[in-house]
């Protein structure tokens, strides 16, 4: 990574767009009033592709109901004008934040579902606010609509003072979208946008990492409820008309084709699928009777030869990190120690059923703070549904997890990464779009404290702070040795690669408790030596351990002491040398006989 190439590419880019903006507002003086009305529409309707993109592309929320927020921005504003006697600059504010409201206010219905039950979930808000429009006559004109909205095409709206002509609403309305993209191209490379593709690619992932599920859908969904409100309040001043059919389910299906074709998870993306989209209609006369089969052959097209959509197709990959100088290439803080150093994790009693079949039947363990613990037993001993309890996937059915002192049992997973506790899992769970850098800044997100705000401005202390993380992922991703694939995308990548890749996330948390859940496994020998490494930095920085592994020769030089499950019961803790003693941890896991395991165990002391 070049900080001064960067730097200077995105001075040149952040140039090229103002020129661009600056440009079209001089142009508007001199179009004519039908090109005007088309650009003002393109704006428009890239607003609404925006707000799918931020809910659908980047955080992977389905909404087949989207115009509802359209219609929440558009009456809002008109009848704030109108019946309050708003101006605009506070009407289109005001409209959008009611947009927003909804928005958080649907989320915490619609976070609870997934897939179709989410997509059958947003499309019946859309049509509750559709039968709304059309049925609160006294209010929104029903059928018959609502007409005599200020409006720049009729000569009656103003704002500041000024009278605005259609060109200079065009004006305004690019001003207000060139600040928009701004900021959210600076919400989309700080953390909480990676939470975002975090969400959408595994939520267990996101919370083993310190992300909440909830808070995060819900920053989403009222992002993207705002961006669509925002178009709406644009829309109703722009044709000084609203009607019920302006916000049926054929704005909604448009919003999101403008979103994929245009190329879903990029901001350049949605700005394209709404020029096509604006103009295609122009052009075709007929392609307002025939406009769901035109959707249906053209998102078969992108599916087949676009998967990546316009934006795909003719511009580089983006980045999903602030260009900001980067510092704090040092060495990490260590773990901060525990108030009681002999047993930083206590496990009493633990059980756990599924369908009435006991995974776990009263396991008791503690882990020492500083030690390497190995968790070993057969196939369905109940290792991983350990991890998963400690980790808050899971809630006990009995016992108690304590973590430094305090109970951790019945926390959100989320709310347990955020006390230190980070794991990997059986296989990777990456974003295999994002780079090994991107993935790894990941690890980081319970240690930013800047909020979203202060990062969609770009404020100094959240860029210094973007900074001290980016010079500090660098540094693990040298030392897990990966620095010559640290701008790969991960599904380019070795298995063996991916794994040191979530070893790289997990050690940039800053972990007080790492639990690793087979990480050995499908490495080679050399990259077997480089987890090896990495774990012992890892123990001498202060930070416990917990390794799930069945390559005995791998747990022998690391451990300090392991402890045996088998069929959801704990039968050995102790040396790992004096298990081959042991009966049950032979007959159960070793060997039928404590002859049998003698090669084995002579093998490994070799």
């Amino acid at each position: 990574m070049n900080p001064a190439r960067e730097a200077l590419a995105r001075v040149a880019d952040a140039r090229v767009a103002l020129v661009l903006v600056v440009v079209l507002g001089v142009a508007a003086e001199f179009a004519s009033a039908s090109s005007i009305q088309l650009w003002s529409f393109v704006l428009v309707n890239m607003l609404a592709a925006q707000s799918i993109n931020i809910l659908t592309g980047i955080a992977g929320q389905i909404s087949l109901g989207h115009a509802g927020f359209m219609s929440i921005g558009a009456y809002g504003s008109a009848l704030a004008m109108i019946k309050l006697g708003l101006p605009l600059p506070l009407s289109v504010p005001l409209s959008t934040a009611c947009s927003a409201i909804v928005g958080w206010a649907l989320s915490f219905a619609v976070g609870r579902v997934r897939e179709f039950y989410l997509a059958m979930m947003t499309l019946g808000f859309g049509m509750i606010l559709y039968e709304l429009v059309r049925e609160w006559s006294s209010l929104t004109g029903g059928v018959a609509g609502l007409s005599a909205i200020p409006s720049a095409a009729l000569a009656s709206l103003s704002a500041f003072g000024v009278k605005l002509t259609p060109a200079r609403y065009f004006q305004l309305m690019l001003a207000v979208c060139a600040l928009v993209i701004w900021l959210l191209r600076n919400f989309i490379k700080s953390p909480y946008g990676r939470a975002f593709f975090a969400i959408q690619t595994s939520e267990v992932a996101a919370g083993s990492m310190g992300i909440p599920r909830a808070a995060t859908k819900r920053l989403a969904y009222t992002l993207s409820a705002a961006l669509m409100g925002l178009a709406g309040a644009f829309y109703a001043h722009l044709v000084g008309y609203l009607g019920p059919e302006s916000f049926d389910l054929n704005r909604s299906v448009e919003a999101l084709v403008m979103a994929i074709i245009g190329g879903l998870g990029t901001l350049v993306g949605p700005l394209l699928g709404s020029l096509l989209f604006t103009y295609l209609p122009e052009r075709l006369q007929l392609f307002a009777e025939y406009q769901f089969i035109v959707y249906g052959a053209l998102l078969l097209l992108s599916f087949i030869l676009l998967p990546r959509g316009l934006a795909g197709l003719f511009l580089p990959r983006p980045r999903y990190y602030a260009a900001t100088q980067v510092t704090g290439g040092a060495k990490s803080e260590p773990a901060a120690p525990s108030s009681d150093s002999e047993k930083l994790l206590q496990i009493d009693g633990v059980s756990i059923a599924f369908l009435g079949l006991k995974a776990l039947d009263g396991v008791s363990m503690d882990v020492k703070a500083g030690h390497l613990l190995g968790l070993i037993g057969p196939n369905g001993s109940g290792k991983s549904t350990l991890v998963n309890l400690i980790c808050g996937l899971y809630r006990p059915t009995g016992g108690r997890i304590l973590f430094d002192g305090s109970r951790v049992d019945g926390l959100a997973d989320h709310r347990v990464a955020r006390l230190g506790v980070i794991r990997t899992f059986q296989d990777p769970r990456l974003i295999r779009a994002f780079t090994v850098r991107e993935n790894v800044l990941l690890g980081a997100h319970r240690l930013y404290s800047s909020n979203p705000a202060s990062f969609a401005f770009r404020w100094r202390g959240a860029m210094a702070q973007e900074g001290r993380f980016l010079g500090e992922a660098d540094r693990v991703i040298a030392q897990v040795g990966l620095a010559h694939v640290a701008d790969t995308p991960v599904h380019e990548l070795t298995y063996g690669d991916q794994r040191m890749t979530e070893l790289a996330r997990a050690v940039l948390a800053r972990p007080r408790l790492v639990l690793l859940d087979e990480p050995a496994a499908g490495l080679s020998e050399a990259e077997t030596q480089r987890l090896e490494a990495v774990l012992k930095s890892l123990k001498d920085s202060g930070a416990t351990v917990v390794l799930i592994d069945h390559h005995m020769e791998f747990l022998r030089g690391l451990v300090d002491e392991v402890v045996v499950l088998d069929s959801g019961k704990a039968i050995y803790r102790g040396p790992m040398a004096a298990m081959y003693q042991d009966e049950k941890v032979v007959e159960a896991y070793l060997g039928s006989s404590v002859e049998e395991a003698e090669p084995a165990k002579r093998s490994i002391d070799a």
